[in-house]
């Protein structure tokens, strides 16, 4: 071999590596599960609307002053349309407009009050004291009940959350405005910030900071904090079923934490769940900005009792689980998988080094926990964007059969990358350092 090749022998060996570490493996299997979810929802998009094409009762679907020519069938505008003979489906009228429709999905203009008093009822009052009563006594319970020194994961969780979170506050009030608003929705990050500005000034941009920095620092503390404390019981548990069952697929280290990304996910979509519902209607509807979040929580309660509070749950779910097994676990296996790259070219771990790898470890994992909840995302800001009953089911199968199908789940995704991506490179980078100063090893490190 020539002298002049020994250099490149260092690089293709990482670049190996690389391809067949971890980092590789996690990739391939969200593509997957991505393209799978996709066909699955288009096939069930597919055969609804050919259902529909089927099965027309002799009525039309939407009422329109048609008038009615036995020989060139319907007319209207100069535009003649036809019955499909064929299938005996009565006319329905024009297609309809989609951005009228997808308006529609985001504005129904669907009122329903749940509290009909002037003020917040008994039942409700109990159940807030006693929501806060449970909490402080869930923290109480996991913090000094676990192994010593687990308080140091809830302190950097909810150090590290509360300030992701706040820093890039506009720019999830401008995701959240193309979200619910049909006029933001198609246009850019920079013409949807401008015009949120010239119609309601600069402090639009920051409505719901309260709520987001009080939410967030109770649910990174409760996300990171569990996270880290199930990982010794799902490793126990794991190993007790490989040695049941023979099977080596439950000795795997990324299977013991989707599961607590799993369990974490789900405790912190209890925590965020009333907060991120006054963030959202205090950015959605401006009368609901004016006096403070304690002022807006207060309105909601009076108008619509808890339930107003907590009618996003289920789209809270179904974004923090997929967002937090995503980032955490992202985040765990791509550091771990760096570190054990340059440690195998023998590149010792210098304070450069332990900045870059988070870093870039982070930037990644916000890409893919983008992706995987936006969905849930989208559902969670129609759900609580104005007053009334909805259901997020509902809410779903309106966007899976609007003109948008499942592209309408990824509306504002562009304004969403970016404001999660900041968030997550932050709150994953803040994590790491407090974690440290707390005298707890570097993610990926051991």
């Amino acid at each position: 071999r020539s002298p002049h090749q020994q250099p490149l022998q260092p690089y293709f060996h990482f670049l190996r590596s690389l391809f067949s570490s971890y980092t590789m493996a996690i990739l391939r299997s969200w593509t997957l599960l991505l393209f799978a979810s996709l066909v699955a929802s288009s096939s069930v998009r597919e055969s609804q609307a050919f259902s529909h094409r089927l099965v027309v009762p002799s009525r039309t679907l939407r009422p329109t002053p048609f008038s009615i020519n036995q020989r060139y069938g319907r007319r209207r505008q100069d535009r003649v349309f036809r019955e499909h003979k064929a299938l005996s489906v009565p006319f329905s009228g024009p297609p309809a407009d989609p951005k009228n429709a997808w308006a529609d999905i985001m504005n129904p203009h669907i009122s329903s009050e749940t509290n009909h008093g002037d003020n917040i009822t008994t039942v409700d009052k109990v159940v807030v004291a006693g929501a806060g009563v449970a909490t402080a006594f869930f923290l109480y319970a996991v913090i000094f009940l676990a192994a010593p020194g687990a308080w140091r994961y809830f302190a950097a969780g909810g150090i590290c959350a509360a300030t992701s979170h706040a820093i890039p506050t506009p720019i999830d009030v401008v995701k959240t405005r193309k979200q619910v608003d049909p006029e933001l929705m198609d246009v850019s990050f920079v013409a949807a910030a401008s015009k949120i500005v010239k119609d309601d000034g600069m402090g639009a941009l920051w409505a719901g900071l309260g709520p987001t920095a009080v939410g967030y620092l109770f649910e990174g503390a409760v996300k990171f904090g569990t996270y880290e404390i199930l990982k010794p019981f799902f490793k126990r548990v794991l190993a007790g079923l490989a040695s049941v069952t023979s099977l080596s697929f439950f000795k795997s280290q990324i299977l013991s934490f989707v599961l607590c990304g799993a369990a974490a996910g789900v405790a912190a979509s209890i925590m965020l769940c009333p907060m991120e519902a006054i963030r959202i209607r205090m950015v959605s509807e401006h009368e609901y900005a004016d006096g403070g979040w304690l002022k807006a929580g207060y309105k909601i309660l009076k108008s619509e009792g808890v339930e107003g509070l907590c009618k996003g749950m289920n789209p809270m779910v179904l974004k923090q689980v997929p967002y937090t097994v995503t980032k955490n676990v992202s985040f765990d296996v791509l550091t771990k998988s760096f570190y054990a790259i340059l440690k195998a070219q023998g590149v010792a771990l210098s304070a450069a080094t332990m900045f870059v790898v988070p870093l870039l470890s982070a930037a990644l994992a916000s890409i893919l926990s983008t992706v995987t909840s936006q969905p849930g995302d989208m559902v969670l800001s129609l759900v609580n964007a104005h007053k009334g009953d909805r259901k997020s089911s509902e809410i779903f199968r309106s966007i899976l059969h609007s003109p948008r199908g499942i592209a309408g789940f990824f509306v504002g995704f562009k304004t969403r990358l970016l404001h999660v991506g900041v968030t997550v490179t932050i709150q994953l980078m803040v994590y790491d350092y407090v974690k440290r100063l707390c005298g707890i090893a570097a993610t990926g490190t051991c």
